[in-house]
C-alpha cells in the first residue's frame, strides 16, 4: 500500500497527537484526581472544624450560662442570708422589748398591788379656812378669792376628796347653830362646784358651835368653814406624778 507524502505526514501527526493526549491523560488525570481528593478532604476537614467550632461555641455558651446561673444563685443565697440575719436581729430586738415590757409590767403590778392594799389610807394634802360674818352664811370677797385659788390648784390632782365642815360661835341655840353651820358649809360647796370642782368629790357637814370659842377673837375664828383636801396615801406612779405636781402648786 503506497501513501503520498502529505498522507504520511498527516498519519504521523495524528499518531503523535493521539500519543500526546494519552500521555497527558496518564499524567494529568492522576494529579487532577489527587487534587480533587485533597479538595474534598479539605472540605470535609473544614466542615469538621466548623462543627467543632459550633460545638465549642455551644459548650462555651452553656458554660457561661451555668456560670451566670451559679452567680445568680449565689446572689440569691447571699440575699437570703442577709434577710435571715436582719430577721434574726429584729426577732432579738422584739424579744428584748418584750422582756423590758414584762419587767415594767411586773413593776406596775407590784405597785398596783401595794396601792390596792393601801387604797383606804389617805393623807391631808391641803387645808383652807373660810371665815363668815356674825349670823351670816354668805361668802365674803376674801372667801371667794381663797376658794378660787384652791379650785384652780385642784385641777391637776388625779384622785382627791374634799371635806367641808361648817362651824359657828357659841352664841344662840344649839339647833340654830347646827343649821347655820350647815348653810355655811353648803355655801362653800356651791361655790367650789361653780368653779368646776366635781360635787362627787365633796363631803360637807354642819357641826354647829365650836366649843373652844370663848373670847371675841376666838368667836370670830369660830364663824368658819374648814376645807380639807385628802389624797390616797399610796397611788400608781402616773397618778402620783400628777399629784406631786399639783401638790407643789398647793404648797
Amino acid at each position: 500500500m503506497k501513501f503520498s507524502i502529505p498522507a504520511a505526514l498527516a498519519l504521523m501527526l495524528f499518531t503523535a497527537g493521539c500519543a500526546t493526549k494519552r500521555y497527558v491523560r496518564e499524567q494529568v488525570d492522576p494529579v487532577r484526581q489527587r487534587t480533587e481528593e485533597l479538595a474534598r478532604k479539605n472540605q470535609e476537614a473544614m466542615a469538621q472544624i466548623a462543627a467543632l467550632e459550633e460545638k465549642t461555641t455551644a459548650g462555651i455558651s452553656r458554660a457561661e450560662e451555668r456560670a451566670m446561673g451559679a452567680e445568680h444563685l449565689a446572689k440569691q443565697a447571699g440575699g437570703a442570708a442577709e434577710h435571715a440575719r436582719q430577721s434574726a436581729e429584729r426577732a432579738a430586738q422584739t424579744a428584748e422589748t418584750a422582756r423590758d415590757l414584762a419587767e415594767q409590767n411586773r413593776g406596775r403590778l407590784a405597785e398596783l398591788t401595794a396601792y390596792l392594799e393601801n387604797a383606804g389610807s389617805v393623807r391631808l394634802l391641803a387645808q383652807e379656812t373660810i371665815l363668815f360674818g356674825f349670823n351670816r352664811s354668805s361668802l365674803t370677797p376674801e372667801a371667794r378669792a381663797r376658794l378660787d385659788a384652791l379650785a384652780a390648784k385642784l385641777g391637776g390632782l388625779g384622785q382627791y376628796v374634799i371635806e367641808v365642815a361648817g362651824y359657828t360661835d357659841p352664841s344662840g341655840p344649839r339647833d340654830y347653830n347646827v343649821v347655820l353651820s350647815q348653810k355655811r358649809a353648803e355655801a362653800v360647796v356651791r361655790y367650789l362646784v361653780s368653779r368646776q370642782v366635781p360635787m362627787r368629790r365633796i363631803h360637807n357637814l354642819g357641826l354647829g358651835a365650836s366649843e373652844a370659842a370663848r373670847d371675841a377673837e376666838a368667836r370670830r375664828q369660830a364663824r368658819r368653814v374648814e376645807v380639807r383636801v385628802f389624797v390616797p396615801e399610796a397611788a400608781p406612779a402616773a397618778a402620783r406624778t400628777r399629784s406631786e405636781t399639783a401638790e407643789n402648786r398647793l404648797n
